[in-house]
């Protein structure tokens, strides 16, 4: 039986909840309040020759965002929180239990919208096996 994959976006936001200072969202809030990190619509992929069928590879773009006081600011707190989202997969990339594995992949500098204003951001993707 294949993984729940809300189960899958609550367990990565949950082990993401504990970098200090970030709000994190396992979907888009009707708010958003920087900083903080948002998980987007997740791709997913099945690859049976090197696992189960069941397990799934779920590919989440997560939005990292802060308020930009100065660019230079700005700048620090976004290598600050991607560095963190890197540690915690790192310390626990089975994400509690709820995932075989997972890993950031990439980050891509890219700006967030939330109701008609620009943050400053990364795309990061997150690789989340289950």
């Amino acid at each position: 039986m294949a993984v729940d994959g809300v189960k899958v976006a609550e367990a990565l936001a949950s082990a993401l909840s504990v970098i200090p200072g970030v709000r994190v969202h396992s979907f888009a809030p009707d708010t958003f309040l920087p900083p903080g990190i948002v998980l987007q619509q997740p791709t997913m992929t099945w690859d049976s020759t090197t696992r189960t069928f069941c397990a799934i590879n779920w590919g989440f773009p997560a939005a990292v965002a802060v308020i930009r006081n100065t660019e230079a600011q700005a700048q620090a707190e976004l290598f600050r929180i991607v560095g963190a989202i890197a540690e915690v997969l790192g310390e626990d990339p089975t994400i509690g239990g709820a995932a075989e594995f997972s890993r950031i992949l990439s980050a891509t500098p890219q700006a967030f919208n939330s109701q008609g204003t620009e943050y400053p951001g990364y795309l990061v993707n997150i690789e989340c096996v289950a």
